[in-house]
């Protein structure tokens, strides 16, 4: 044991390296200066003391004087340097334990008991192979998975995280809730009493598992402090909240997932695949897709059934799910679409059907396989899913100054997409002539476009175009459009104007980046490199496999120029960058493609109008999926065209028994200005709510309050399972408009018994971090970073206020006291 070890527990610090320097200092006012009046202080103390027992008739006992004198001046002269206030500055310099926290999953999902299997073999005679045999024993193991982490924690009684606690500050968190994180008894010493604490506070009694949350909650918390990793240990079966993947990302600290529960399992998963929109009486293609585990080689029954809109009858004044509405007419609104036995040949089999809807409205679709008598699991054999079966198209508006090749390649993109085509296509192009502006249905004769046709539209994209020819009505206008009405928006930029010049007007703060005024584009030729979220987003992700994914960018080859930004907004995520160039902040690269969500919209910004050169070698293949995947995505996050003057929502499509759901009704007026109660005939809007029970729907009315201008809501319990429908009625156009939702009984955490591997990987991948099993927890102990930080600090010790020093004072007063007494002094 080293005398700095002594010190540093004396002064509190458990990892003292040496002491630099030492110091007094006198805190008292009157001292002033060098301290010459306490010097002058003291002079007078001690001369008092020797004159005082100068005159005592001590009679031959002089050691006798002199001790006692020297005991009264100690005394005083102590009692003096406490007034003067005396503090001691000690230069310490002492390693900084940086911290580590631990996130525990502690959902539903950690109460599941796996089964571990074990292979029995039998052996055979000789080397005849085809006599051995293996058979796979399934034994149920008792404990749950929330027990085996504490296990593996506390393993050899924590000995080992008593070690770890010497270099890190352990901080243990529970997820358990889907807004952030729970914190857990914090580790002190390996006694049995914190062992039992913490196993009491894992109750495996989360509804969800918001693991985005989470890791939001971690980076907020890191303000402040020298953050070394973190541990995730969790089955990675996110089901709430923002992706993890993209908060991950910004922590800058590895993260080390340590994955429990079993990868496989004999288990059939059903998921239904639709596009976001269909059109009436055109064909579309819904994906049915098995996934199973464990049950390669068995045959299932697969049905597949839509549930359709009621139409309504000419002269009627029903509306669809009325009381009217029997139950056999209920049944004939059913239509099957597939019904056939499928061979689970591989561990994933897809099925794609070909569907055309006769009618619009919203389509419910129900794919459902008979349960295995060997699964465990049976509530993911049925999947329900929606569409909207619409009559017109995705309504894009182009703005640009001339026809760029990025123009001209977009027009023909969408003239041939289903979803947008010629009637969904606009472009209001500077550089045109004014008469082929009126001829051609194609452009717009100018940007002063009435309200409820600017509104209309569903995504703009802003090309190569000078800030002088769009008005501040217009910008204004844009800003409404994305902030308010969720629509989409693409900063496509070019080398002529840049977006420099949107950075004084509205359009500005809707960009991901910051750009100043007077930017210059910088020519230099290098290869766009993706960023690990790109994979995140389906417009970035082009082909179909990991191998075309990287042909089809590799396609786009070198770029000659790009316009340098000076920061990126907080909120915004790069999917493209600059292969070597950085923003002044020296760590980010300079962006090329950036989304980031601004209200209820989300913006994209694409740093080049030279996407184009993606058709160099392939044609159109990958182009249009880049263009095509973008738009849809930004129009899929509102209501097309004019239904957004009218819309009602649920906050979520599926529900579980208990919960409570808001429902949120967003009305305009016919030029989108948002609807007041005195516009209304009655104080407050009504819907109609059917409720699903064992014979007939049962009707149930809710009134809508309003809680701000154009917004309307209402809050319901909900208890019955099955589907429910919503009905409220258009007060302008007396049209009904409804939603669907599903209330299942079954928890969103037992959805999927077995871990999610990929996303586990994915996360460590992303963060430098690594991947374990709960049984390689030693192995993920010796691969954390060790990089401890060295700090000099000065701290201040008060020695006239401390306990030490007032008992020696005391103590000499008291001895002086006595030994006058045993002398027979006065």
């Amino acid at each position: 044991m080293s005398l700095f070890y002594v010190i540093g527990r004396v002064l509190g610090l458990s990892q003292l390296e040496t002491i630099e320097a030492l110091s007094l200092r006198w805190n008292a006012t009157w001292i002033g200066g060098r301290g010459g009046w306490l010097f002058f202080v003291l002079v007078i103390v001690v001369g008092l003391v020797v004159f005082l027992y100068s005159r005592h008739p001590l009679g031959h006992r002089p050691m006798a004087r002199f001790l006692l004198s020297l005991t009264r001046a100690v005394a005083l002269v102590g009692i003096v340097v406490i007034l003067a206030q005396p503090v001691v500055l000690v230069k310490i310099r002492h390693t900084i334990r940086p911290s580590l926290s631990i996130l525990i999953d502690d959902t539903a999902s950690m109460s599941i008991r796996d089964e571990s299997p074990s292979r029995t073999e039998k052996p055979g005679e000789g080397n005849d192979l085809t006599a051995t045999t293996s058979e796979i024993v399934s034994e149920t193991n008792a404990i749950p998975r929330t027990q085996r982490v504490v296990e593996s924690l506390f393993r050899e009684d924590g000995t080992t995280l008593n070690e770890l606690a010497k270099e890190y500050r352990l901080r243990f968190f529970a997820i358990r809730r889907i807004d952030g994180l729970d914190l857990l008894p914090q580790w002190e010493t390996n006694d049995s009493a914190f062992l039992e604490t913490f196993g009491r506070e894992l109750k495996a009694n989360g509804d969800m598992t918001a693991m985005g949350a989470a890791l939001a909650d971690v980076l907020r918390r890191k303000a402040g402090i020298q953050l070394a990793g973190v541990i995730l240990v969790s089955d990675f079966n996110h089901n709430a909240g923002p992706p993890p993947e993209a908060i991950a990302s910004r922590l800058d600290v590895p993260v080390f997932c340590v994955g429990v529960g079993r990868s496989e399992s004999q288990d059939l998963a059903v998921e239904l695949q639709l596009p976001p929109f269909m059109k009436k009486d055109e064909k579309s293609f819904l994906t049915v897709v098995l996934r199973q585990e464990g049950l390669s080689g068995d045959r299932v029954h697969l049905k597949v059934w839509v549930r359709k809109p009621a139409p309504l009858k000419a002269g009627s004044d029903r509306t669809p799910g009325s009381s009217s509405e029997t139950p056999d007419a209920a049944k004939n609104m059913e239509e099957s679409v597939l019904e056939k036995s499928v061979d689970l040949t591989d561990r994933v089999v897809t099925v794609e059907l070909p569907f055309t809807p006769s009618e619009t409205g919203q389509h419910v679709f129900t794919a459902e396989v008979e349960a295995l008598p060997s699964e465990k699991l049976t509530q993911n054999n049925r999947a329900v899913r929606d569409t909207f079966v619409r009559d017109y198209f995705v309504r894009v508006l182009f703005i640009e100054d001339e026809p760029t090749w990025e123009w001209r390649f977009i027009r023909e993109v969408f003239h041939r997409d289903p979803l947008v085509g010629p009637d969904g296509f606009r472009t209001y192009l500077r550089s045109a002539d004014p008469q082929v502006r009126e001829r051609n249905p194609l452009f717009l004769t100018s940007l002063s476009i009435p309200r409820k046709d600017f509104f209309a539209n569903d995504v703009i994209i802003i090309g190569d175009l000078p800030a002088s020819a769009m008005s501040p009505a217009i910008a204004d206008m844009i800003g409404e459009f994305v902030n308010e009405m969720g629509g989409g928006l693409v900063f496509c930029v070019g080398p002529r104007f840049g977006p420099g010049q949107w950075t004084d007007t509205p359009l500005g703060q809707l960009l991901p980046v910051e750009v100043p005024a007077l930017t210059r584009v910088r020519e230099t030729a290098f290869v766009p490199q993706l960023t690990p979220e790109a994979a995140l987003f389906d417009f970035m992700r082009l082909g179909e496999t990991d191998e075309e994914f990287q042909k089809a960018w590799s396609n786009l080859g070198k770029l000659s120029w790009y316009y340098p930004v000076q920061r990126v907004r907080p909120l915004a995520t790069v999917l493209a960058c600059h292969p070597h160039d950085t923003c002044p902040d020296g760590k980010t690269y300079q962006p090329l493609i950036a989304i980031q969500k601004v209200g209820r919209g989300e913006v994209v910004y694409v740093g080049t109008n030279e996407m184009w050169r993606l058709r160099r070698k392939y044609g159109e293949k990958y182009y249009r999926q880049f263009w095509g995947q973008m738009i849809h995505r930004l129009a899929i996050q509102h209501a097309l065209g004019a239904e957004k003057r009218f819309v009602v929502r649920s906050d979520h499509r599926e529900y579980r028994t208990g919960d409570e759901a808001v429902f949120t009704v967003e009305a305009y007026d016919a030029d989108f200005r948002p609807l007041d109660t005195s516009q209304l005939a009655t104080p407050q809007l009504t819907g109609t709510l059917f409720v699903p029970t064992e014979s007939q729907p049962q009707m149930r009315e809710l009134r809508f309050s309003q809680t701000r201008a154009g917004w309307f809501e209402s809050r319901v319990k909900l208890y019955n399972p099955g589907e429910y429908r919503l009905v409220a009625e258009d007060p302008l156009t007396n049209q009904p408009v409804e939603v669907r939702f599903v209330v299942s009984n079954q928890a969103v955490e037992f959805q999927q018994p077995t871990r999610n591997v990929q996303r586990q990987r994915l996360l460590a991948q992303l963060t430098g971090g690594k991947s374990y099993e709960l049984s390689e927890w030693a192995n993920l102990l010796k691969d954390l970073p060790r990089e401890a930080r060295i700090e000099s600090e000065i701290r201040e010790f008060e020695i006239w206020n401390s306990w030490p020093f007032f008992i020696f004072v005391v103590g000499l007063l008291l001895s002086e006291w006595f030994a006058r007494k045993w002398l027979n002094l006065r």
